[in-house]
């Protein structure tokens, strides 16, 4: 199955609507993706990284975070231009 092509803002704000559709991730204020090498040729790996209100369940918030990335690289590829 291919992937559907994305801008960086896009894949974000995505990140950020499933992220908070996870119960216990309402205190979540904004997701960042973080571009690093990837080593196949043409492509790029990156990875979430959430900001969240003080007081927020960590263990739920980064059960989110990594369940969402994981969804987001099998349906999205990022295009940077």
């Amino acid at each position: 199955m291919s992937r559907s092509p994305v801008s960086k803002d896009e894949l974000e704000r995505i990140a950020l609507q499933e992220i908070r559709s996870f119960p216990g991730t309402e205190k979540v204020v904004s997701i960042e993706v973080e571009f690093g090498p990837d080593p196949r040729p043409g492509t790029s790996d990156w990875k979430l990284h959430v900001v969240a209100q003080e007081g927020c369940d960590l263990a739920r918030i980064q059960y989110a975070a990594k369940t969402t990335s994981d969804r987001l690289k099998r349906r999205y590829e990022i295009h940077l231009n």
